[in-house]
């Protein structure tokens, strides 16, 4: 039977996952792969890159380019009653008393008993034993009695629940042990009350964001063991002090680069591309405001190493992206959207990016029509979508919010709910600050 921490969408807590944030872009999956082998390089064991999700087909199309394997997957780093389980040895129910007592002077508080078909028929506990020892029958009945015959039904949890969900129950609960069983009701082991209520937790490393809000499903349950950004800080409080770089470039990946350049380390030439891909992704090649002397130099460095012609391949890159037309409602608000709370307002903004907006107009109503009811859902005050000609470096937004955001923002209407952005391309730089001043001054 496989053992939680052997599926693909699970953690290990002796592990360090290296991770981006929700929605994986090109920079977040590069950095992701890049600081785990720059940290596995210096000599720091057990560490592993990791994702939120699943990439975008610009990443998808770098990560192929380059030979490299998707990140490991994590769709939620909260403790699990599997996390908390202890593979304890068990017994067949038709075993006799004595194999229960050798488990008791083994040190086992509660022996479990397990059928052929691999699942729990119960457990005996001492106190059971001590009860059938010492009943007023002879001694060799007591020995030839089968486990079955004292067994109690214990409480049985799933591996895959989260220990969050039922804490208040385990408090409330007499019981100081418990079966932990697989989602196909298989005995995975025991875990006490003590392993439940101080469970331990996944370690993360976040690369490409540094807010909780953007961060993989359940991250505030985690321990956060450090940060390598380039975005605005939105951090929560730690309980120790961690490595914490948020640095003004323009990509996660210069400061990988910049990393591996210090320490003198290099990386192999496939993930040097991957990293380069990074740079130049989130840079459009340089013509991103955010894009700095700092992305230049790195991408200089990973592209000699990776033997590629930075323009040829940023044209490549930035086409590798399939067109409005082709894509899923889903694929164009979700697969690059993060959550913001501004001015007390709670807002999405999304971005995408084109090569032309000529598809758009086709489009325009039914976007509009599922931005809303995503706002909707899920109580946001405004919901917009930035789409970028990644050709000419221009941008326009679709909107959909509350009447008094409409009603203020500062940008020329072009179309319902349209609105030409003209020269700004930079969520981070120049389109959340935007916001940000926008909803605090009319707070």
């Amino acid at each position: 039977m496989a053992n939680i921490k052997d599926r693909h969408d699970t953690w290990n807590p002796e592990t360090t996952y290296v991770i981006g944030h929700q929605r994986p872009d090109t920079d977040a999956i590069a950095s992701a792969l890049g600081f785990a082998w720059y940290l596995n390089a210096i000599g720091r064991e057990n560490v592993q890159a990791a994702r939120a999700g699943q990439p975008g087909q610009q990443a998808v199309f770098a990560l192929k380019k380059f030979g490299l394997t998707h990140p490991h997957l994590l769709v939620g780093v909260a403790p699990t009653f599997g996390h908390a389980a202890i593979r304890q040895p068990y017994i067949r129910p038709t075993d006799t008393l004595p194999a229960a007592m050798t488990r008791v002077a083994e040190g086992d508080r509660v022996i479990p008993l397990v059928g052929e078909d691999n699942k729990p028929a119960g457990v005996v506990t001492s106190l059971a034993l001590a009860r059938a020892y010492t009943a007023p029958v002879s001694i060799m009945q007591t020995l030839m009695q089968p486990c079955s015959s004292i067994a109690e039904q214990p409480q049985v949890f799933y591996e895959r629940d989260k220990i969050s969900d039922h804490r208040n129950s385990l408090l409330r609960s007499e019981n100081d042990d418990f079966l932990v069983v697989s989602d196909d009701g298989e005995y995975v082991g025991v875990a006490t009350r003590r392993r439940i209520l101080e469970p331990r937790r996944a370690k993360l490393f976040l690369v490409d964001h540094n807010e909780l809000a953007q961060a993989v499903v359940d991250a505030e349950e985690a321990e956060i063991v450090g940060v390598l950004d380039h975005h605005r800080l939105g951090n929560s409080p730690t309980a120790l002090p961690i490595p914490f770089v948020v640095d003004v470039v323009g990509s996660t990946s210069t400061l990988v680069a910049e990393h591996c350049i210090t320490a003198e380390v290099t990386p192999p030439p496939g993930l040097a591309g991957m990293l380069l891909s990074g740079i130049l992704s989130d840079t459009l090649v340089f013509r991103s405001p955010t894009a700095t002397g700092r992305d230049k130099v790195a991408a200089e460095w990973l592209a000699e190493i990776a033997q590629i012609d930075i323009t040829a391949y940023g044209d490549e890159l930035l086409h590798a992206a399939p067109g409005l037309g082709a894509r899923t409602i889903q694929e164009i608000l979700d697969t690059d959207r993060k959550m913001y709370t501004l001015g007390g307002h709670a807002i999405s903004l999304a971005q995408v990016e084109a090569t032309g907006f000529t598809s758009l107009p086709a489009r325009r109503e039914e976007l509009l029509a599922a931005m809303e009811e995503w706002r909707q859902r899920e109580g946001l005050a405004f919901f917009g979508l930035m789409v970028t000609d990644v050709v000419t470096g221009k941008s326009r937004m679709l909107t959909r919010g509350e009447k008094w955001i409409i009603a203020i923002l500062p940008f020329t209407r072009s179309g319902e709910g349209e609105y030409d952005l003209e020269d700004m391309v930079s969520r981070k730089k120049q389109l959340v600050p935007a916001f940000s001043a926008l909803l605090e001054d009319n707070f």
